[in-house]
Order: structure tokens, then C-alpha cells, then sequence
């Protein structure tokens, strides 16, 4: 059991222990939903927030399709952990600030992701709490009470996990993000390398906060069409505001959308990725190898595809079969860059 079902189920462990603690009547409100049991357990409105594309379409075949906007008030919130502190620190704010008086806070987080530490911030921001452990996870209980919601920590949790300008890099990014704080290593490198006589329709697969789109768009003036594939919906909004204000003419679409599941486009001049190799906290080197194949079905006989990887992974036996050239254009840092053209 990874980590997110993990949590999931000690959170479905929870609710059979502890039905009462279900708050209905207004809504309930999950901040990084989950599939799982735990939600045929709320028995009433549930409101799930869910950027990343798979685990949406996931909770939507199980009856709880994710939405974008929340009640103003809510009696319950539930909080689901990731890897990223800040974020979690700000889907606690966001929770805590629209719970009426009386409501009640939850979390569920797996032990590896700080469940402790969790536990501690949860009772800085809101008063005592209480606590369930299963799973190798925690599940923590807080209420909201009138005065004794730290004011200065909801602000300044608020702020940090917004979606703001980046001083190191310059672009708007965002906890959640692929690598928000700095420039990735791989993703510049392939920046470094894309040629500037690219031109026509392409796209960007994975596209995070649009650096490599940016980049692309900035050297190739000949681009007509660039497509943003990009399965985390926070990243894409990242995107949009970075890619605004760029004085090329090419026509910017944003999909959100999961790249494995193919791209619904054909005949493409160029695609350039820096593909994920990651699920969760291992490593699944098919994941790119889904990407390479998604772009080589997009693109046009003698379109071109400029990508990213770390050096070990095994990309180029995707590509021989329907490659007419590939070439290696760097190697650096432990990554190298790879072009091929569709034969």
C-alpha cells in the first residue's frame, strides 16, 4: 500500500470507528481528494480538490467528480498530506478560514510525510486536537472555535503557498509544482539545446509552470501553435501566467490533461519534453517511456522530438522503432539530451 492509499484508508478506519465524527449538513470539503472508501462514508455533499489529472478522473468513476470553487462555509474539512510542506501548511489555511464555529478540521498523513510535525502545526493553528494512528498514518481532529485561530499563521501560510514570482528563477510557480524553487537541472539543459528553427504546431508534454514552453517560444519565432500537456492543474495555471506576456505570435493551448492516455492530436511538426520517471516516491521508468510513445504518435512523418532524461534511462529502444534518426545532442550533469525524427 503506497502512501496515499494509505491515508486514505486510515481515514476510511477512521470514520467506521468514529461515525460521529462525520459534519454533513453544509458539505464537506477535501483538500487533495483521494479515492478511498472514506467517501462513501460522508454520505452527504463533498467537495473535492484534486489537480492532478489521473487521481481526478479516478475520484469521478467513483462518484466524486473534483470542482474548482467551495461553499463559503463549510461544517468540515478534510486535508490530505503530500510531499510538500508548504502546500500542506496552505490547504490547512484554506480549510480552517471557511469552517463556521464549531467545524471541524481533518488530516490524514502518512507517518514519512510528517504526520507528527503535522500534528503539532495543526494544534499552533487551531487549539488541541486529537489523534488516530492505522496505516503507518495519523489521523488528526481539530475544531474551530471563535478566537483561538492564529490569525498571523493562517496569513502567513496563506502567502507561502501561493502561487507567486520566484526570485531564483523568475517565474510564477508554486508548492505542488515540479521543482518551483529553482530551475531543474534536466529542463535546462534541454532549454540550452532547442534549436531555433522550430516551427509550426508542436507541444510541450509535462510542461509544469512552462519553462521549456517559454524557452521555445522565446528562440523559435517561426512557431505557429504550441499545445501544453500537463496532468497537475496547478502547474498549468503557473504556465499561463508565465507564457501571457511573451511577444510570440504562436497560438497558446493549455490541456490539462494525462499524457499516458495519449493526446488527442496528430500531424505535429516538433514535440520537446522533459518526461516524469517518478510515481509517488519510486521510480517507474515505463512513465516516460508512456511519453515517448504519446509523442511520436503526435507527430507528423519527419516531425521532430527533443527531450530530456536522466542518462540511465532506458528511452532510445521506445524511439528505434519508429525513429528514422536519433541523436544524442548532450550529455551533462547526469542527463542527456535526445533528438529524433519520426520516420
Amino acid at each position: 500500500m503506497n502512501e496515499p492509499e494509505a491515508q486514505a484508508a486510515a481515514l476510511a478506519a477512521y470514520f467506521d470507528r468514529h461515525p460521529a465524527a462525520i459534519r454533513k449538513q453544509n458539505g464537506v470539503a477535501v483538500f487533495r481528494a483521494l479515492p478511498g472508501a472514506y467517501l462513501d462514508a460522508l454520505g452527504g455533499p463533498a467537495y473535492c480538490l484534486q489537480g492532478n489529472r489521473p487521481l481526478a478522473d479516478e475520484l469521478a468513476r467513483q462518484g466524486f467528480p473534483p470542482v474548482t470553487e467551495l461553499p463559503p462555509v463549510l461544517d468540515q474539512a478534510i486535508v490530505f498530506a503530500t510531499k510538500h510542506r508548504e502546500e500542506i501548511l496552505y490547504h490547512l489555511a484554506l480549510a480552517a478560514e471557511r469552517l463556521r464555529d464549531g467545524g471541524v478540521l481533518i488530516v490524514s498523513a502518512a507517518n514519512a510525510l510528517g504526520a507528527s510535525s503535522l500534528e503539532r502545526r495543526c494544534t499552533e493553528l487551531m487549539g488541541p486536537v486529537d489523534t488516530f494512528s492505522k496505516h503507518k498514518c495519523r489521523v488528526i481532529r481539530a475544531h474551530q472555535q471563535t478566537g483561538r485561530l492564529n490569525q498571523g499563521l493562517l496569513k502567513a501560510w496563506r502567502q507561502a503557498g501561493a502561487l507567486q514570482r520566484v526570485a531564483a528563477t523568475g517565474f510564477y510557480s508554486g508548492p505542488g509544482v515540479f521543482s518551483w524553487k529553482r530551475l531543474d537541472t534536466g529542463s535546462a539543459l534541454l532549454a540550452a539545446h532547442l534549436p531555433a528553427d522550430l516551427r509550426g504546431r508542436g507541444a510541450d508534454l509535462g510542461a509544469g509552470y512552462g519553462y521549456l514552453s517559454h524557452a521555445a517560444l522565446t528562440r523559435a519565432p517561426g512557431i505557429a501553435a504550441l499545445h501544453l500537456f500537463e496532468a497537475e492543474s496547478r502547474a498549468l495555471d503557473a504556465a499561463r501566467l508565465n507564457l501571457r506576456e511573451l511577444a510570440s505570435p504562436a497560438d497558446q493551448h493549455f490541456h490539462w490533461a494525462d499524457v499516458t492516455a495519449g493526446l488527442g492530436l496528430s500531424g505535429l511538426d516538433f514535440v520537446i519534453m522533459n518526461p516524469p520517471f517518478h510515481a509517488g516516491r519510486g521510480a517507474v521508468p515505463v512513465l516516460g517511456q508512456a511519453f515517448v510513445r504519446a509523442a511520436l504518435a503526435a507527430l507528423r512523418s519527419g516531425g521532430r522530438l527533443f527531450m530530456v532524461a536522466n542518462r540511465h534511462l532506458p528511452y532510445e529502444g521506445a524511439l528505434q522503432a519508429a525513429s528514422a534518426e536519433i541523436r544524442t545532442l548532450a550529455e551533462e550533469a547526469g542527463f542527456k539530451v535526445i533528438a529524433a525524427r519520426k520516420a
